[in-house]
């Protein structure tokens, strides 16, 4: 089974690069969920083909081990994407820089992994 594989999955790695491993978290489950959701339709505008033949778009409404299906190359943008985005509601001057550093490397990973 691949390092992410379920919903429950990309929620820990985005904690792990968040540093945000005290249950007390910083950012609320929904939070990196919503993340994640806003990530797949970002990824659809960037990469459609990367949803070819799918009816519809994943959304997921619970941090639980449902499968995200994603080739292997292609989740850790996934998880860089959740990074940015939640580090964009703080309001720390460095955050910002850091939250456009990991947005940048989601579009360019995507971007770059086409065939």
């Amino acid at each position: 089974m691949p390092m992410l594989a379920t919903v429950a999955d990309y929620v820990r790695e985005a904690r792990t690069l968040l540093q945000d491993q005290i249950p007390t978290y910083r950012y609320t489950d929904d939070e990196l969920l919503s993340a994640l959701n806003l990530g797949i339709t970002t990824a659809r505008k960037l990469r459609p083909d990367l949803f070819l033949g799918a009816t519809s778009l994943p959304y997921f409404t619970a941090v639980d081990d449902t499968a995200f299906a994603m080739d292997d190359m292609y989740r850790m943008p996934f998880i860089y994407f959740m990074v940015g985005h939640a580090q964009l509601r703080d309001e720390e001057d460095t955050q910002d820089s850091r939250a456009s550093a990991f947005l940048g490397k989601f579009t360019a990973q995507l971007i770059s992994l086409t065939g």
